[in-house]
């Protein structure tokens, strides 16, 4: 029974039991002989007949004995399948037959063991593809070890990918040919001399020859440490990334990962975040925040109907982009520009493609950092052609303004149909020159001569912005059920509430970037309520929701989401999901809702049912 304090890719941070061994997650077992040292949980091999492997896993003063087919056609007549192997422990031999995968979810087990994880590993796919299957065969509860592949420099990725249990078996063979393991570098060729090495772990500074084995053994527990803060601040695919470098394979597998475990790195990412996150290599392009992000801008968002002249702009450095010097200006070029609400600045970056201005604050676009060169790959000038495109489509533009340099975005030319009559305002190389604002102005104000106004005026302009903003959150049918009438704006722009003019529905904060719901708000969305929790019938729901009260769950719930708790069919309150949707029924322990309002009056609060609000607000929507 495992609990998770804190998820990053498939990485699973917490505690679990092997029978009565307490393991916290991701963990290296040191490969010891039976008296040696060890610091934490130890694996030791002990004597076994021919086509079997005994071993005993020690951790926590207790200690579980394990006996593993070899599977070998010269030692032993079974293949490919499922084998118990100790108390909660099963053995796999890929590829597995469809009926080994019935028998190993009924057998509900503990700790898997990948058998042949290194001869997989030596293939690259299928040691993926396995990885990949298991976690859809078995969920997330059981713990995953793959014998015989970890190196300090894999570790990251190992984690990163859902093996939640490592051996330094490799480690120590490898080190023992003589090999030096570095945990950024790799593999290396011993150092001429201890004071080249650059360590300071005991098998490198104690006197005479370099202790090869030690400083494996160091190196690991220097390796796994790493990749467990890096979990726990939700930055370890930038650790993967930057480990790359050590193994050409590493590479390789990541391509794998992020191909054959695409839906299941999505699943694990939570939908909100802080701080500002690093997107470096090529490979950050493929994050699943970022592929998140651009396929709900094509699935889910449409620009508001007021906007008629689209004018594109760079991003920046300064997060959110409204917040910089640059975008300062052109809004400030912009000033006192008649019918200006109907003008929608979207910006153009790189990993992320196309932002419209009121999807700033959504996770990741608040939250990235991109070194700034000019030069664009093939596969980032596709990623803004299809969002442009997509807009375009999906808009009522008439006009489009580029205000970008036309060197470093000569992509686009051709991009923006000339029924558009796309206007280029950067006559140099600097959008914030004062010539280049001073074209910006005269082409918005010709764009927007013949425009309305729009009728109701710029808070409707607001409450189309905030509408898409909720659809790219829940989905087109939630944000129209919750957004029809009446509706009233309240708040500031950081804290923008959403009410009915009695109760608040919903209410979201720039930092956030998403909505929080209320009880009200969710019983807009009845019956067919959106990121919905199916909460035990027997349960009183005086506190938060933890994983035994699941009794089912949306599987488009991601951590962070703002979720629908729902009791026999009735409404019981509204949260915050700690766990994606799937995890909260595959595992059997743990926190999975934060609640924020209940539906009962004994603990509804002022934010959801509280004291008439009617002169709060203007009117936006009847």
């Amino acid at each position: 029974m495992r609990t998770v304090d804190r998820s990053d890719g498939l990485a699973l941070v917490g505690h679990a039991a092997v029978g009565p061994v307490r393991l916290a997650t991701p963990l290296v077992l040191e490969a010891r002989r039976p008296g040696e040292p060890a610091v934490g949980p130890r694996l030791e091999a002990r004597d076994a007949p021919a086509g079997r492997r005994r071993l005993t896993l020690h951790g926590d003063g207790a200690s579980v004995d394990l006996e593993l087919p070899v599977i070998a056609p010269d030692v032993l007549g079974p293949g490919p399948g499922v084998y118990a192997a100790g108390p909660g422990t099963w053995m796999v031999h890929a590829p597995v037959p469809d009926e080994a995968w019935r028998t190993l979810r009924a057998a509900s087990p503990e700790l898997v063991i990948l058998g042949n994880a290194r001869a997989l590993w030596a293939e690259g796919r299928p040691f993926v593809t396995t990885l990949r299957d298991l976690r859809r065969g078995v969920g997330a509860g059981p713990l995953l070890w793959t014998p015989r592949v970890a190196l300090p420099h894999r570790v990251p990725f190992l984690v990163y990918a859902g093996v939640d249990v490592l051996d330094t078996t490799e480690g120590r063979i490898v080190a023992a040919a003589g090999t030096y393991l570095d945990p950024q570098l790799g593999a290396l060729a011993v150092p001429t001399a201890a004071s080249d090495l650059g360590c300071d772990c005991p098998g490198c500074t104690r006197s005479g020859s370099i202790d090869l084995d030690g400083h494996a053994t160091a190196m690991f527990r220097r390796a796994i440490a790493e990749s467990r803060a890096a979990a726990r601040r939700g930055r370890l695919r930038e650790l993967v990334e930057a480990r790359t470098v050590s193994e050409p394979a590493l590479g390789e597998m990541l391509r794998y990962a992020d191909q054959e475990l695409g839906s299941l790195l999505e699943e694990r990412t939570p939908v909100t975040a802080d701080g500002a996150r690093g997107y470096v290599l090529a490979e950050s392009l493929r994050r699943p925040e970022m592929r998140r992000f651009r396929s709900r801008l094509l699935e889910r968002y449409r620009p508001p109907p007021s906007k008629e002249v689209l004018l594109l702009v760079p991003c920046s450095k300064t997060k959110p982009y409204r917040a910089s010097r640059s975008h300062r200006r052109f809004l400030g070029a912009l000033e006192g520009l008649r019918h200006l609400e109907r003008v929608h600045v979207v910006s153009v970056s790189s990993p992320i493609g196309l932002v419209p201005r009121e999807l700033e604050d959504v996770p990741p676009a608040r939250h990235y950092d991109i070194p700034v060169t000019g030069d664009w790959s093939d596969a980032e000038r596709d990623l803004v052609r299809t969002g442009l495109a997509h807009l375009l489509a999906t808009g009522r533009y008439r006009r489009v303004l580029v205000h970008l340099d036309r060197g470093e975005y000569a992509f686009l030319d051709g991009a923006v149909p000339a029924s558009f009559a796309p206007v280029w305002t950067v006559p140099d190389d600097r959008t914030t020159s004062a010539e280049a604002l001073r074209s910006l102005r005269a082409a918005a104000e010709e764009a927007v001569a013949e425009l309305r106004p729009v009728a109701g005026g710029p808070l409707a302009v607001v409450r189309e912005e905030l509408h898409e903003l909720a659809a790219v959150q829940f989905g087109r049918t939630a944000a129209d059920a919750l957004w029809a009438g009446p509706l009233r704006l309240a708040g500031r722009p950081w804290f923008q509430r959403l009410t009915d003019g009695r109760t608040d529905l919903a209410t979201v904060r720039e930092e956030r970037g998403l909505f929080h719901l209320t009880v009200a708000g969710a019983r807009r969305l009845a019956p067919q309520f959106p990121l919905a929790v199916e909460v035990d019938p027997a349960l009183s729901l005086e506190g938060d929701l933890f994983a035994p009260g699941v009794r089912g769950a949306d599987s488009g719930i991601r951590a962070g989401d703002s979720v629908v708790l729902v009791r026999a069919g009735e409404l019981a309150g509204v949260g915050e999901a700690v766990l994606p949707g799937p995890m909260m029924t595959e595992l059997g322990r743990g926190l999975a809702v934060r609640v924020r309002h209940r539906a009962h009056a004994s603990t509804d609060t002022t934010m959801t049912e509280g004291a008439s609000r009617a002169d709060e607000g203007p009117v936006v929507q009847r």
